[in-house]
């Protein structure tokens, strides 16, 4: 009987050996978790301070471009409407298209160089 009971303290020893050695590397593996976890977390909020910035400065991008595509239009528009007048102009009045024919001057020309 002694034998036996002496190799059932030894497995009961093995067994322990083991489980605290398991628990060692599970305790360590938890603890590494958890650190991957905060620094995630930080991560997080960097990267939502990041986003939001990124977001505002699309809003404020989209409202300029907004005021170009506003600017642009009436711009179009006021040359639109003095080529119609031109046009105007131009079957009404004989003068006008005499003055349309002739050459630009070169001092006129520079103005627009």
């Amino acid at each position: 009987m002694g034998s036996i009971s002496s190799v059932l303290i030894a497995a009961l020893l093995i067994a322990c050996i083991a489980l605290a050695s398991l628990y060692k590397c599970t305790r360590d593996e938890r603890d590494a978790a958890l650190q991957n976890a905060a620094i995630a977390i930080e991560t997080n909020k960097a990267n939502k301070e990041t986003i939001g910035a990124l977001e505002t400065e699309i809003v404020k991008r989209d409202e300029l471009a907004a005021a170009w595509q506003e600017e642009l239009a009436k711009e179009r528009k006021a040359r639109d409407d003095a080529r119609k007048e031109l046009d105007a102009l131009l079957k009404q009045d004989e003068s006008v298209r005499d003055w349309s024919s002739e050459r630009v001057p070169d001092d006129v020309w520079s103005l627009f160089k």
